[in-house]
């Protein structure tokens, strides 16, 4: 994997180690924060794709449950007949040890029966437990979410392509524009023909752009639907404002501040 937060296989298959799987570059770094042991950099500026030290990273798995957007898993390939995947899970009920389940890929879908090793809740998760699961030798690196719902997964399974028929009545206005927000098409709509006329005009009433992506994912889907309401060029829609993660600095990092005070032009008689 071509990201920085991944140690390699090298490292997988010698000790239990974090994987980031973390490729956008929005401004965040709890995982960061998390790590007592600063085995984890985003450093500056803020939207830094995580790097991870594998020498100074001992497994503990206190940055999985403290990711938002769920991108941190423990993998330890070091078993000579399975593997071992640490992951975030937010739902119920939780499993229990020993329990079978089932390993899902990336994009959900089933891959493998798994086995539940542990489950770790705790207050200052807050509400996000750490799961490890047992998966065949070879799935470390495949397995990314577990389901516990044996009638979903043998339900997938015989799932076939969509008909014509429902695809012909899927309505397109009730996807997501913006899935951090979990704004659809259809709400951007009603916005515009109630008097939006921008990409800032509808963030000010949906909050649309207002999540970990910051708009990066969605703010030009509304570009289009605005433009296509309005009846105008995309080109013609205002843009939004694009504003940098706010975070304190010295003031001198604007002004000469730090020099005029050393001249003692400050002083005063109050």
């Amino acid at each position: 994997m071509d990201i920085p937060g991944y140690p390699g296989t090298d490292i997988l298959s010698q000790k239990k180690c974090v994987v980031i799987e973390c490729r956008q570059n929005i401004p965040c770094n709890p995982c960061e924060a998390a790590c007592p042991h600063q085995a984890i950099t985003v450093g500056e500026p803020i939207t830094n794709l995580p790097v991870v030290d594998p020498e100074k990273c001992i497994g503990c798995g206190l940055c999985v449950a403290q990711c938002p957007g769920q991108a941190c898993f423990l993998v330890d390939q070091t078993g000579e007949d399975h593997d071992t995947v640490t992951i975030p899970y937010e739902y119920h009920p939780l499993p229990e040890k020993g329990q079978e389940v089932y390993g899902l890929s990336r994009a959900g879908e089933y891959l493998v029966k798994a086995v539940v090793v542990r489950t770790v809740m705790t207050k200052k998760n807050d509400r996000t437990a750490v799961v490890e699961i047992q998966v065949p030798k070879g799935y470390g690196m495949k397995v990314r979410g577990i389901s516990t719902d044996g009638r979903r997964i043998a339900k997938g399974a015989d799932t076939q392509e969509p008909s014509d028929i429902i695809l012909e009545h899927a309505d397109g206005d009730d996807m997501y524009v913006c899935r951090c927000e979990e704004i659809t098409k259809r709400q951007v709509i009603e916005a515009v023909r109630n008097g939006a006329t921008s990409v800032n005009e509808v963030k000010r009433l949906l909050r649309t752009g207002m999540g970990l992506c910051q708009g990066r994912n969605c703010a030009v889907t509304i570009e289009r639907i605005i433009a296509q309401e309005l009846g105008v060029s995309p080109a013609q829609v205002t843009k939004a404002t694009k504003r940098g993660p706010v975070r304190a600095i010295k003031l001198s990092g604007y002004t000469s501040l730090d020099i005029e005070a050393n001249e003692e032009m400050f002083e005063h008689d109050w």
